[in-house]
């Protein structure tokens, strides 16, 4: 099976309202491991609005774990928890660092995680804070790796930088394959997820899966990448949230699903 997948992230109409750019931030590939089987990479991040370098720590944060995580695909070893640890802590190290010489406080460069890793017959998910990682159950329904992570409020949640020991850092490794999965970050969540029930809303997911199940060439996924840029600068979209917002869709399923 191969991999189809497509993500973008968009500037919420609050931050283009006060001239702000996009603090989201989504890099993903389709790599082959050392002995040419797929291993699917995505990462995201979502700088905090309250942060003055909250963009540049979340692409830093993506950036980082994108090009770690791809190596390690290309050497074919397999992934561990201790692997995520090691680049989370290397990441907060360099914005520790960097915070020191600007002179500011490190709660500047607070951003949120979400990523996976994803092979032929394992999936790695990791996140810290809120947004969502969302994964097909097996059984026709998609359910969330986690519930993101809010605090005593609704716009509160936990960051990258807010301990040393990562003690929020959430991993997850599932054995077996996982065919269909999707991520998004926090803009979106309202929207996705059912909170009262703790669920998602199936019928969001459907006619994107069903589409990308069927794609098979490059330029299919890019008009798909195009339509779902259009997507989230919609009015359907910008009416129920202003906030920045990511949104990624990988399947590997068959296209008659």
């Amino acid at each position: 099976m191969i991999w189809k997948a497509i993500g973008q992230s968009e500037a919420g109409t609050s931050h283009i309202a006060y001239g702000k750019s996009c603090e989201d931030n989504i890099a993903y590939t389709i790599v082959p491991d050392a002995v040419g089987e797929e291993v699917l990479v995505c990462c995201a991040s979502d700088g905090a609005g309250s942060a003055k370098f909250g963009g540049r720590a979340s692409e830093y944060t993506t950036q980082t774990f994108f090009h770690r995580l791809t190596e390690f695909a290309k050497s074919g070893n397999e992934i561990s928890e201790a692997d995520i640890y090691t680049i989370a802590e290397d990441v907060y190290e360099a914005l520790q660092h960097e915070a020191e010489d600007r002179s500011v406080e490190l709660n500047e460069f607070s951003c949120t995680l979400l990523g996976m890793y994803i092979t032929k017959t394992k999936a790695c998910f990791f996140q810290i804070g809120d947004g969502a990682i969302v994964r097909n159950d097996g059984g026709g329904f998609y359910v969330p790796v986690w519930w993101p992570f809010n605090g005593e409020y609704q716009n509160t949640t936990s960051f990258l930088i807010d301990d040393p020991t990562l003690p929020n850092l959430n991993i997850q490794i599932i054995e077996g394959g996982v065919d269909e999965v999707a991520l998004f970050t926090d803009g979106l969540q309202m929207l996705i997820l059912n909170t009262e029930e703790q669920n998602v809303h199936q019928p969001f997911f459907e006619p994107f899966f069903r589409y990308l199940r069927l794609t098979t060439q490059p330029d299919q996924e890019n008009i798909l990448k195009i339509k779902l840029s259009e997507y989230l600068n919609s009015a359907v979209i910008n009416t129920r949230t202003d906030d920045d917002k990511t949104l990624f869709l990988a399947s590997r399923a068959s296209s008659v699903v």
